[in-house]
């Protein structure tokens, strides 16, 4: 069989949590040679941006970096993106404040801020009907890690997962995390995530990252977003994105995780940030090098 200039592609729905709607999942199963079960599952959400990506980079490194071979999942809306920007709001948001609502401005109405709060039932729909449907379609992954990877709100979204169900997943990729969501609330999930992971017989390992440029002012905004420059220049600066992810990466470790690494890309902001963070992300997940 000759060498495939793109990833394979299957993909099927399921009903959204909510009961309104579909999801599409997309999967890219590895392109050499895997073993007979025990595959990993890499699952991505934001599907709709990042899934195609991150199953080029599979491909790639399984078959030129000697990487594990490995599924990648990608768990999408097939809309149009400003529908998108809503959708994924709701599903990888915990609750928001009013106040804090408010303080995103211009920001809220694209991104559909007042439909939030789904990152739980979100999660769930992950753990209890994607996995067994993965696992039933390609037992090969029935028994493989597990690995979870967000950017951005993805980001939020597993290091919210993270921090309340620590096992749901052996690995979690928080790229860019949006800790700044609801005035960092998620940072006072810290102490009983402390607790939850004393508990488990096994730790999740986990990578943060962010691009080192991610905190530099911008000098304009994209078209159809109704935030001024001086906006948008507040919210990155009260976002603090480059010292938040590394504060964050500190707590966990204080809080006794093991097996974590942070790191800065240099030269990447926000957008540059996610292929990198993919690459190295399932690098660490993967053990590759270590």
């Amino acid at each position: 069989m000759p060498f495939s200039v793109r990833a394979a592609l299957e993909q099927f729905t399921l009903p959204h949590p909510s009961g309104e709607g579909a999801l599409t999942v997309s999967v890219a199963p590895p392109a050499g040679p895997m073993p007979d079960s025990g595959v990993p599952v890499l699952y991505v959400v934001d599907g709709d941006l990042l899934f195609g990506m991150a199953a080029e980079i599979a491909r790639a490194v399984s078959s030129v970096a000697a990487f594990p071979a490995h599924y990648v999942v990608g768990i999408g809306y097939d809309a149009a993106y400003a529908d998108f920007l809503k959708l994924r709001t709701a599903d990888l948001t915990p609750p928001i404040g009013v106040e804090a609502l408010e303080k995103l401005g211009g920001l809220a109405a694209a991104i559909g801020g007042d439909r939030n709060g789904g990152a739980d039932a979100f999660l769930a729909f992950l753990t209890d009907t994607l996995r067994p449907e993965i696992a039933a379609r390609y037992p090969k992954a029935a028994e493989g890690p597990q690995i979870l990877f967000g950017h951005s709100l993805g980001g939020l979204f597993a290091a919210h997962a993270l921090l309340t169900r620590p096992d749901s997943f052996a690995v979690f990729i928080a790229s860019s995390p949006s800790l700044w969501w609801n005035g960092f609330a998620i940072l006072g999930e810290l102490p009983a995530f402390g607790e939850r992971l004393a508990t488990l017989p096994r730790q999740p390992r986990v990578f943060v990252d962010v691009g080192a440029k991610e905190q530099e002012l911008p000098t304009s905004v994209p078209d159809g977003i109704a935030v001024t420059l001086e906006e948008a220049q507040a919210q990155i600066r009260a976002a603090r994105m480059v010292d938040a992810a590394r504060e964050f990466a500190d707590a966990l470790r204080d809080a006794g995780l093991a097996e974590l690494s942070h790191i800065a890309f240099a030269g990447d902001d926000h957008v540059s940030a996610a292929p990198a963070a993919i690459l190295h992300g399932m690098r660490f997940a993967l053990g590759h090098g270590r």
